[in-house]
Formats: structure tokens, C-alpha cells, sequence
């Protein structure tokens, strides 16, 4: 602007301003314009801190650390799904394999214990993932968060499990395996008298036909449950056996042999004879001397199995005590129709000899106790009183109870068992009877489940 001219800069036709007048306007505009000048470099140095926080998030980022403890955790971005073969240096026989197939997921909050620069022995992050997920798969569980912590001298990866898909939320949801061999850990383990790597040398001594990549054992410790080692047998990125093994004793108490439906044949191989032979001899070896008796064997179709393929047979024996079953103690045996191998296996037998009554004849009679059952379901539904059906009504020893718990001498009681039906359960759920118990020498109904 030129300071002779004695117009307006707005137009011509403005009034006259004196010079000075120009000067201040010229002052304002300068002043005005450092302060623009000044607020756009706060903008770009605060916009420059973000990004440099954010990177900071983001592992590979040399010299950036996440906030301490007292800041909420990050979001990780993790790739995402995929299914890569990774190599992983075993730590211990029998639990890491070579290949590991690491299903990542999207994401995850990650704990202050993190930093982005891992540490040289610290098994990677994304291979720590991998090797939870074949205990805890997606979709079917969700993790939540992921921490670097540490407990019992060890360096550990804390896993927060979400459930998913109808699955419960695992005991404490907080899941830890170690940072360094990427072994499973539950706090307390050091206190079972089988060791983690002995519940893996029973697991696999068990099964010695197969050569399996990878076995995985936890330790699961309840206070309505005996401890426990419950262990996965994998081969080729695929589960084969599951199964749990008493943490004091070393005995196997269940396991499941999952079998592929592809090239078996349409029919059985096996009688079911032949099959009952061998689940006699799998009850035999192993266990100690002891008296049980068969109570059913039936022919099954594979599970999730649409195709004409042979199944399996599956037995149920009860303990017997006193001369007389048990209700609850006792096996289920599955055995392949085609191999003979053995799919399913259940060792129910937790009460001490002690625990039963003394067996004496009992004061109440099989048709005194079916009338009270039938009272009793008359008192629950007596619309449908007219149409019950008794099933079957004979002694047993009533030895269910609370898992874990070690029931008092003499505490079991002999009771008649009567199973029954009507015509809502035929209609709803047939081969699903009601069950009701009747004490054997006082005749009380000392439970009935009859849903209605």
C-alpha cells in the first residue's frame, strides 16, 4: 500500500485518513498475523506429538515406550486373520513343535507391561497368540487383552479370555503361559505332585501309537474339583486327543480320540461283542482289582457326521459296592466299530469304600416306592398323573454329589432309583425320562427330578 495516497484502502470513494491512521492499521495487520503464524505451529507441533504417540503403539518403533502402568492400555492393531507356519523353537520335549499355525486376532488391548522393543528371549507376541489359541480357538472364545507380568519367578503372557458362541468364561479368565517356551501356566502348580512335564510324558506314553507334534498340559485347580493336568495331543495343526489326568495320582480320568470320517467304511467291522471284549481289558489294565458290572452297550453314528460311514460303541458299566451299583461311580468306554481303538474313555470312581452304608434289607419295598414317586409327581403335575409310565425302579447307591467333595462314612445312602415318563415328556423329549429316589429303609422321597 502506498502511505502517499490519501484514499481509503477500501475503494476510491472512501474518506480521507489521516497517515498515522495508516501506520496503525498496518501495526494491527502485523501484530495479527504472528499471532496466525504463531497458532498454526502450535497446531502443527501438537499434531507432530500425536503421531509420535501413536507410533509408539506400534511394535518396531525404535526408542517409543507405551505409558506406565498407571495409563489404560493401548489398542493393538494386529493384522488381520491369517494362517502362516511359523517356526518355534521347542523349550522341553513334548510341548512345542516346529510349526505352529498362528490365527491372529484383530485386536487386542495391550497391557503396560509391553514394551515395543520385545525383549531378545522373550517369545514373540504374535507366536504367544498362536499358541493360546489352540487351547482357547476363535470363535469360540475372544481375547480380550494381552500383559507381560510375572509370578513365581518366571516371566509370564497374561491372556484375558472372553467367552463366545455360548462358551463359559474359562475359571478366572486371566490365562497365563510362559514368555520364554510358551508352556501353559495356572498359578499353583508348583504344588501338584505331578509335574507338568510328567502329566506330558503320561500323555504321551498313553497314546504310543501316535507321534504327536505338539503336547500341550495345564493345570486346573478348582475348590470344586480334585487338581487336575488337562492336556491336548496335536498333529499336523490338528487336535487328535484331549483329555485330563489326576494332578496327585498321574491316572488318566478321561480322554476323547476324535476320528475322521473320510475312507471309513459304510458298516462296522467290529461286533459289538468284540468291542465290549476290549473295553474289558482297557478297564482291567490299569486299574487295580475291582467289581463292575455292564448296564448297557449301544452302536452310535459319529458326531457331525451326514455320510453312510461305521460309528462306535459305547458302554457303560457301574461300580459295584456291597453287591449292589452305583449310580454314579463307574466307566464309559467308546470303542472305534472299525480300528478297536479306543474314542472315549471315563473313569468316574472318587468315593472311598467307607463312604457306603452298610447294606441291609431294606424296610421299603419296590412298590412302596413307586407309589411315593407317583404321590410325588401328582403333588408337581397332576395333569399328568393319568399318563405316567414307570420305567424302571431298582437299588442303587445314590453316591452323586458335589465334585470335589469327599463324602462322610456312611453317608451314602441305598435308595430305590424309579425312572419314569409322561405324555409332555414323550411329546418333548422321549429317551430323556424323569428320576425320582426313595430312601430303602425310611421311604422319604429324597429327590425328584421331574420337569415340567
Amino acid at each position: 500500500m502506498d502511505g502517499g495516497r490519501k484514499q481509503d484502502t477500501g475503494g476510491n470513494n472512501g474518506p480521507y485518513l489521516p497517515e498515522r491512521y495508516h501506520q496503525r492499521v498496518h501495526e494491527k495487520q502485523r501484530k495479527r498475523l504472528i499471532q496466525k503464524i504463531l497458532i498454526a505451529g502450535s497446531i502443527t507441533a501438537i499434531v507432530a506429538v500425536f503421531f509420535l504417540v501413536i507410533l509408539g503403539t506400534i511394535p518396531g518403533i525404535p526408542g517409543i515406550v507405551l505409558p506406565d502402568a498407571s495409563a489404560s492400555p493401548a489398542v493393538m492393531p494386529i493384522s488381520a486373520p491369517f494362517t502362516q507356519t511359523e517356526t518355534i523353537p521347542p523349550a522341553a520335549p513334548g510341548n512345542l513343535t516346529e510349526n505352529i499355525t498362528v490365527a491372529a486376532t484383530p485386536f487386542i488391548a495391550r497391557g503396560s507391561g509391553l514394551q515395543t522393543r520385545a525383549e531378545p528371549d522373550l517369545l514373540p507376541l504374535e507366536k504367544a497368540i498362536g499358541l493360546i489359541r489352540i487351547e482357547f480357538p476363535a470363535p469360540a472364545y475372544t481375547i480380550a487383552s494381552v500383559n507381560l507380568t510375572g509370578q513365581a519367578g518366571q516371566r509370564l503372557y497374561e491372556f484375558t479370555i472372553l467367552p463366545g458362541q455360548g462358551k463359559e468364561t474359562p475359571d478366572g479368565a486371566y490365562i497365563f503361559i510362559d514368555a520364554i517356551n510358551g508352556n501353559p501356566y495356572t498359578p499353583g502348580q508348583e504344588s501338584a505332585r505331578t509335574t507338568a512335564d510328567q502329566a506330558t510324558r503320561i500323555a504321551r506314553n498313553a497314546f504310543p501309537t501316535i507321534k504327536p507334534d505338539i503336547i500341550r498340559v495345564r493345570y486346573h485347580n478348582s475348590p470344586d474339583m480334585s487338581p487336575s493336568w488337562d492336556f491336548m495331543i496335536m498333529q499336523e495343526n490338528a487336535t487328535l486327543i484331549t483329555g485330563s489326568l489326576d494332578a496327585d495320582t498321574g491316572r488318566i480320568g478321561s480322554f476323547t480320540h476324535k476320528v475322521s470320517p473320510s475312507g471309513r467304511p459304510p458298516v462296522p467291522v467290529l461286533s459289538l461283542p468284540a468291542a465290549q471284549e476290549i473295553a474289558n481289558k482297557t478297564i482291567a489294565t490299569g486299574n487295580r482289582v475291582i467289581t463292575v458290572s455292564m448296564t448297557s452297550g449301544r452302536y452310535e453314528s459319529l458326531e457331525k457326521t451326514n455320510a453312510q460311514v461305521a460309528g462306535r460303541y459305547v458302554f457303560q458299566y457301574n461300580r459295584i459296592v456291597q453287591d449292589i451299583p452305583c449310580d454314579n461311580d463307574g466307566f464309559t468306554i467308546a470303542v472305534d466299530s472299525v480300528t478297536g481303538e479306543i474314542l472315549d474313555y471315563e473313569r468316574r470312581w472318587a468315593d472311598p469304600e467307607n463312604a457306603f452304608s452298610i447294606a441291609s434289607e431294606p424296610l421299603v419295598t419296590k412298590r412302596e416306592a413307586t407309589f411315593a414317586i407317583l404321590q410325588k409327581a401328582k403333588e408337581i403335575a397332576p395333569q399328568s398323573i393319568s399318563s405316567v409310565q414307570i420305567l424302571s425302579a431298582g437299588l442303587q447307591w445314590k453316591d452323586r454329589h458335589t465334585p470335589g467333595t469327599t463324602p462322610r462314612p456312611g453317608s451314602i445312602p441305598l435308595a430305590w432309583k424309579v425312572t419314569f415318563d409322561d405324555d409332555v415328556i414323550r411329546a418333548g423329549q422321549p429317551g430323556m425320562p424323569a428320576t425320582g429316589w426313595v430312601d430303602a429303609q425310611t421311604g422319604a422321597v429324597l429327590e425328584m427330578d421331574y420337569r415340567h
